[in-house]
């Protein structure tokens, strides 16, 4: 997840609709704006298996209640999420042969309040204004009760290492290098089907994890024309990413117990040429990830709340163990370059930025 508070420090391997490789060196340049959120809580895993039994049996907003934490024999970890996070991305493509392309990235962060203007659709105020007025009731998430406008995010691991990220901080996340194979011998041009796999080497790079991340992607995308000027396109994506298979520090922080992370990513496209020879292009993505944390951790964790919480204080933690998933939906302008613009949301609340915003410019050099 892009912009989410564990995927910023990782790789994120995602589908890859082009039927050919590039003709010429493309560059891609992108800004998105995530608004995320979660109260501070802080999370025990019993090193007990007796323990655990007992808990399993147990609704987990309860299982605080059930033991002392001062006696109680566990692991734990904390956290804390609040604010905009604004990702800027840049990607270089490269034609190697007809049917070999090279991609190379780089992704920064940065943490904002994010405050009018600098964020409109992605502020706090906007989203509990919608929640309040159109959809979620008033102040669904606890934002009121600890405060709009702030930043910080807070996380420390079960191992006790700690990181911390305050309003205007800004870091590099990593750089990203994938290898695309068009096999033209799998082209059904009866059928209009396209096939492409994808390599993928994230060497990451901020303080807070140093390694590289290994996956794998297979892309598949069907045409149906109407006429020589407009068509209709949809795409279908399969990845996996090994999480850390190289680690380049000691005490990287541990954002998560799943090794290895899968996606899946659907994409419907409709694209029309205009009189003056334009492309305009309307679009949604679906994409959903696999949990982040171990499944069946879930059934004996005891989050503890923070007193101050009370509407669904647990989420940013209960979410680590589900599957992550959001809606996108674009609108690009191509004549010789291409502009796109898109919004994202985040329907089932699993912990993604609640609302995203993000517009991307494409180049040939």
């Amino acid at each position: 997840m892009s912009t989410h508070p564990f995927g910023m420090f990782i790789s994120r391997v995602q589908g890859n609709f082009k039927k050919k490789a590039v003709k010429r060196i493309r560059l891609n340049l992108s800004l998105e704006s995530g608004n995320v959120w979660g109260t501070p809580i802080k999370t025990y895993i019993p090193n007990d298996k007796n323990i655990r039994n007992i808990i399993r049996d147990v609704p987990w907003h309860q299982a605080q209640y059930l033991f002392d934490e001062d006696t109680l024999s566990a692991k734990s970890y904390e956290l804390q999420i609040d604010g905009i996070i604004k990702g800027f991305r840049g990607n270089i493509e490269i034609k190697l042969h007809k049917e070999h392309e090279l991609n190379v990235g780089l992704r920064l962060f940065m943490l904002t309040k994010g405050k009018f203007p600098g964020s409109i659709f992605t502020g706090d105020e906007f989203i509990e204004f919608f929640h309040k007025n159109i959809g979620g009731g008033d102040d669904p998430f606890d934002r009121g009760v600890f405060g709009y406008n702030k930043a910080l995010i807070k996380y420390t691991d079960r191992n006790g290492n700690e990181l911390k990220i305050h309003n205007g901080d800004f870091f590099i996340g990593g750089f990203e290098t994938s290898y695309y194979f068009y096999p033209e011998s799998m082209i059904n041009k009866s059928r209009n089907l396209h096939f492409n796999f994808g390599f993928h080497a994230g060497t990451n790079v901020s303080k807070y994890n140093s390694s590289i991340d290994l996956g794998i992607t297979g892309n598949g995308i069907k045409t149906y024309s109407f006429n020589d000027k407009s068509n209709f396109q949809i795409g279908l994506s399969l990845g996996m990413l090994r999480k850390n298979a190289v680690s380049l520090r000691r005490n990287n922080i541990e954002f998560g117990t799943n090794n290895f992370i899968a996606n899946l990513e659907s994409a419907i496209e409709y694209n029309f040429i205009s009189k003056k020879g334009t492309i305009h292009s309307f679009g949604a993505n679906f994409y959903v990830q696999s949990s982040f944390n171990k499944i069946d951790e879930r059934s004996y964790m005891i989050p503890i709340r923070h007193p101050e919480a009370h509407n669904s204080w647990g989420h940013g933690v209960t979410n680590l163990y589900e599957y992550n998933d959001y809606w996108s939906f674009l609108y690009s302008f191509t004549k010789k370059n291409t502009l796109t613009i898109y919004l994202q949301q985040d329907f089932t609340v699993s912990n993604n930025p609640d609302i995203q915003t993000g517009i991307s410019y494409s180049f040939q050099l």
